[in-house]
């Protein structure tokens, strides 16, 4: 199964031609998360980029994610906060219990460049799957991720963070993380 969520995820990042694009990778001691995020459209009012990610760990749990967002400025009162909205698709297996589910969750994600430090940005995001759009074995799910990033170069950067990833499953386990607690990262523009 694994395999073909690979193969699935390396098509996307293949068939994608577009001038900005972004890898992301994070890691903790025992998960590792890939992402490939690529501008698919902009105009005044801001930017759309496409997100397709994966992550795995050594408990045998998965989540594979594809995702859109709106993200702009947050306005002329907040200089330095950058705001994005969207939804995202989710694919969630865990494997202690055998239990999958997949999921259309909401949510967002921030940036907030501190004025006193050029570099150094606070970062946040939020994704929420209530019961009405989530399938399979699952009931709900969230991934929640707060951190601080630090610009290394102009097209890099560094961050600390801490994610959980959660999710409800009906076969009898109830509340289980798929993946939690704090990982390092980078991400490049080419």
């Amino acid at each position: 199964m694994s395999a073909r969520i690979l193969a699935t995820f390396l098509l996307i990042l293949l068939s994608t031609t577009v001038n900005a694009q972004r890898i992301d990778v994070n890691l903790k001691q025992d998960s590792a998360r890939f992402s490939y995020i690529t501008l698919i459209g902009g105009s005044t009012f801001g930017r759309t980029e496409m997100t397709v990610g994966m992550l795995y760990n050594e408990d045998g749990n998965q989540v594979v994610n594809l995702g859109l967002q709106v993200i702009d400025v947050a306005g002329s009162k907040t200089p330095g906060l950058e705001l994005g909205v969207g939804p995202r698709l989710y694919y969630l297996k865990h494997d202690d219990s055998d239990s999958s589910g997949a999921a259309v969750a909401l949510g967002g994600q921030l940036r907030y460049k501190l004025p006193s430090v050029q570099r150094l940005s606070l970062i946040g995001n939020f994704f929420y799957a209530p019961s009405i759009t989530t399938t399979l074995d699952a009931e709900n799910m969230y991934e929640f991720g707060i951190g601080v990033s630090y610009e290394l170069l102009p097209t890099a950067n560094f961050y600390v963070k801490y994610r959980r990833i959660r999710a409800n499953f009906t076969k009898g386990i109830g509340v289980e993380n798929i993946d939690n607690g704090t990982v390092v990262g980078m991400n490049f523009t080419f």
